[in-house]
């Protein structure tokens, strides 16, 4: 594999715009569209969580010292982080926190799972000082988490139901940077299926109920149709987001990293049309928040990249020592996650 050639890039922005089309929804006090059980929004995070695992393990890999990773991480995050959450509460505060807007009061809702990402970062800088991120160590790590998540599979909690499968989406993501030389077709096929059977389109639906309801699951919890298809999802979707991301040809190479961007100025953008279309009169139409909100949220992105999280990176051989070996390049870290739908506006 050629470590640069990639579509991490092209993904990255099309689970942006997911987030964003979902939220317009939301925002505009709709529904939001559904696809495999979940929200768009909420696929768009997830897979933002296996790029994420796939490029973090790397980079924890490629650093040589905790302080140098953790160093990193702070320069991708914070600095374009804390831009955003000033400018959108100082507009919040100009237009009264929105408070007669569908959603009002979240000026910018999606950037609470940040904080479910450091805690990504802080477990893989953990496994790494015990010597469990190898090949070797990894994947029993891996499988204890899966047999926890299955001994649990009946708990409803938004905690096990929203934030579980990040961890898992994560570690997918990491699991496979350390072992991926290439994903079988037949793995892909399986994996493609499964993410069919969890659509719930047309016969599908009553295979689910007529076959998987009717399982024995002999003296363990009682597990719905909607739960193994939840399992299924799980397992199936990191292999399809990591063989698009890094296998599939021809790839797409985006010079400016703009979905970093477009994830923290996406949900004011929308939260100050919509509140601008109730004070003109306006009908709301999602469609139109989406695409007037992605005009907008798009060079605010470029000048993001440009003038802040760029300029930031580049300070990192300010906090390190330059080696005097030069290192492989590596490939440039790029976006962070989105929002999980559901929570950002509860």
């Amino acid at each position: 594999m050629d470590s640069r050639r990639n579509n991490f890039d092209a993904l990255r922005l099309l689970f942006a715009a997911m987030v964003i089309f979902s939220h317009s929804f939301a925002l505009a006090g709709q529904a939001e569209p559904v696809i495999w059980n979940r929200t768009l929004g909420n696929l768009g995070v997830h897979g933002f969580f296996i790029i994420s695992g796939f490029l973090i393990a790397q980079s924890y890999q490629r650093s040589g010292s905790l302080f140098k990773y953790g160093t990193n991480r702070f320069l991708r995050i914070v600095p374009g982080l804390v831009v955003a959450l000033i400018v959108s509460s100082l507009i919040a505060a100009r237009l009264h926190n929105f408070v007669h807007n569908p959603v009002p009061y979240i000026s910018n809702g999606p950037v609470w799972t940040l904080a479910w990402e450091v805690i990504c970062y802080a477990a893989i800088a953990v496994l790494g000082i015990v010597g469990a991120l190898s090949r070797t160590t990894f994947p029993a790590v891996f499988a204890v988490a899966w047999v926890l998540y299955l001994a649990n599979i009946g708990n409803g909690s938004d905690f096990f139901l929203a934030i579980v499968p990040l961890f898992l989406m994560f570690a997918a993501g990491a699991l496979f940077a350390l072992y991926l030389t290439e994903i079988r077709i037949e793995l892909l096929v399986l994996a493609l299926i499964g993410l069919a059977l969890t659509a719930h389109f047309g016969v599908f639906t009553y295979v689910d109920q007529l076959v998987v309801g009717h399982i024995p699951f002999l003296y363990g919890p009682v597990v719905t149709p909607e739960e193994v298809l939840r399992v299924i999802y799980i397992a199936s979707f990191p292999v399809v987001v990591i063989w698009v991301g890094k296998l599939a040809r021809p790839s797409v190479r985006i010079t400016n990293d703009v979905s970093y961007g477009a994830y923290i100025y996406g949900w004011p953008v929308a939260q100050v049309l919509v509140f601008f279309a109730l004070k003109w009169s306006i009908p709301l139409n999602p469609y139109l928040v989406f695409v007037t909100t992605m005009i907008i949220t798009l060079p605010l992105a470029f000048v993001s990249w440009r003038l802040i999280e760029k300029p930031a990176l580049s300070l990192k051989r300010r906090f390190q020592k330059v080696s005097t070996t030069k290192e492989p390049e590596a490939e440039p870290e790029l976006s962070e996650p989105l929002a999980v739908d559901g929570l950002t506006v509860a």
